[in-house]
């Protein structure tokens, strides 16, 4: 996810608007909620004008920004409606050459104590949870605040880890919360390697074991945590959820199966599992016999990694690595991916 400083991700300027709105004074929000091409800051950026005249947060400066704060002034004043308008460089004369989705709206105080009061307890608990906007009326801006787990499956929200915005229905996303985590299950041969691979790339990594001489710490120095647990009883030590990524190479098919049966119902980011094309099928007839979605069962990085023929632990972490770097960069909408290298 971007930077959280100045957007509605971070507590200490939720905590000024809600100091606001608490003291009765409403304020002017400008927010970015997309942009095309380079510009100083991307969408989820904001930046307020109190009652009183002071400024809070940046949307990156230059004529976007001055443009946005005279917008503010006037909305403040109530001589200008709430507005959504793509700041184009044709508009803007931006030397940077991109485009920025702006968005202000008015926060009258009892609305904003509501919802920032909301939003302030969601960020202070850990949760992941979903920022959501609807920009089809900007003088009726709906925002509603879910849980992760309120978010349907299938829902591009429940995976994203950036913003998404919807020209067509005019609606916008923010994913919020703690970053994703990559869960490893079994710290074998492969697990072990693994782990440090997964970290140098950016992902925080939990290793889960259910052997005392396997789930040492020590011995996953590259990792979040290390969990002694139960891989019948996932959910007593862990919570995933669908912003997450598992990887399941136990030390028995069974435990695969059983890690496979219990994620299956919050439909991880990412799912992978270890094993021959012979134990695929087979884990896989298990699983829809149990119930499991076939299609989901049938979406399973299984066997896992990329096709690099890769033999050894160390060589097939690198393939595991590598579909995980690559499922993470489809997560995010087509024109914010990276170029194929």
């Amino acid at each position: 996810m971007t930077d959280s400083h100045e957007t509605l991700r971070d507590l200490k300027f939720v905590g000024r608007l809600l100091d606001e709105a608490r003291a009765g004074r409403p304020f002017a929000l400008a927010s970015i909620l997309a942009t095309r091409g380079s510009m100083p800051r991307g969408a989820s950026a904001r930046m307020a004008l109190l009652s009183d005249g002071t400024w809070l947060g940046t949307i990156g400066g230059g004529r976007v920004e001055q443009q946005m704060q005279e917008r503010c002034q006037r909305v403040l004043a109530g001589q200008e409606p709430n507005q959504l308008e793509w700041m184009t460089h044709a508009k803007t004369g931006m030397a940077c050459g991109g485009d920025a989705l702006c968005g202000v709206a008015l926060w009258s105080p009892d609305d904003a104590e509501s919802l920032l009061g909301r939003l302030e307890e969601l960020l202070s608990s850990g949760e992941p949870f979903v920022i959501s906007e609807d920009w089809t009326d900007p003088e009726h801006v709906g925002v509603e605040l879910a849980l992760l787990s309120q978010v349907p499956a299938g829902d591009p929200r429940a995976t994203t880890q950036t913003t998404l915005w919807d020209e067509k229905n005019k609606s916008y996303a923010e994913p919020a919360g703690p970053d994703p985590i990559a869960y490893v299950f079994g710290g074998g041969h492969v697990g072990r390697a693994l782990v440090p691979v997964l970290a140098g790339v950016g992902f925080r990594v939990v290793v889960f074991d259910d052997r005392e001489g396997v789930a040492v710490p020590e011995d996953f120095p590259a990792a979040e945590r290390v969990v002694l647990g139960d891989f019948q009883h996932i959910g007593q030590k862990v919570q995933v959820t669908s912003r997450d990524y598992v990887v399941v190479t136990t030390h028995g098919h069974a435990w695969d199966i059983d890690v496979l049966e219990q994620v299956a119902a919050v439909r991880p980011a990412y799912v992978g599992c270890i094993g021959s094309r012979g134990k695929a099928a087979f884990a896989r007839k298990t699983l829809k016999e149990r119930g499991v979605d076939p299609a989901w069962v049938d979406a399973i990085h299984l066997p896992i990694g990329e096709p690099i023929l890769a033999v050894t632990p160390p060589e097939i972490a690198v393939s595991i690595a590598a579909q995980m770097i690559r499922c993470r960069a489809e997560l995010r909408p087509i024109g914010e991916r990276p170029h194929q290298h």
